[in-house]
């Protein structure tokens, strides 16, 4: 029961947040080169969807989805507050509900799709990350010396010197003026 009430807060809490400019600026370079982006997040949050991507990759999951422990049905949208239940959401098949979230020791989802994204890569843009969370921190390394590889955040990341560029400032102040394309 403790995990959905964390996950009812989370809920609630990513429900009344709203895309910045670095999501809109994505969004829009989407728009305008298609499928040749490929947009591959760690945040459970569906801020780039709100923006207008249509093609994200959420390889820690999405928090507004909701799957079950058991069977092979797909993930559901599900943005239901699951505060105080007194038994666990079951599936039809009897298995667990639980929130389509990847928890620490589960492999990220779509690994192998991002690994071929990745081998067919030619610029490569990492925003906001610490350079220690792998395997995402190892993305940067698939790609060096074939891909062009840009950093946009607040400050550099551990690995930084793995970057041919390292842009630092908030994401919706650089991303905006990086992406400009006519």
């Amino acid at each position: 029961m403790l995990v959905w009430d964390f996950y009812s807060m989370r809920r609630k809490v990513a429900a009344e947040a709203k895309p910045n400019p670095a999501h809109f600026a994505i969004a829009d370079l989407e728009q305008k080169i298609g499928d040749r982006l490929v947009l591959v997040t760690q945040n459970v949050d569906n801020l780039h969807e709100q923006a207008g991507s249509k093609c994200v990759i959420h390889m820690h999951g999405e928090l507004f989805k909701s799957r079950c422990d058991r069977c092979e049905r797909p993930p559901f949208a599900d943005d239901k507050r699951y505060e105080r239940l007194t038994e666990i959401p079951r599936c039809e098949c009897g298995g667990r509900i639980r929130p389509h979230i990847c928890w620490f020791g589960e492999m990220p989802y779509e690994m192998d799709r991002i690994y071929d994204e990745l081998a067919r890569c030619t610029v490569f843009v990492c925003v906001g990350s610490s350079g220690v969370v792998y395997p995402a921190a190892g993305f940067v390394g698939e790609v060096r010396g074939r891909a062009t590889t840009y950093y946009v955040g607040s400050e550099a990341p551990e690995n930084a010197e793995v970057f041919d560029h390292v842009l630092e400032g908030k994401a919706g102040e650089v991303l905006p003026g990086v992406f400009v394309i006519e």
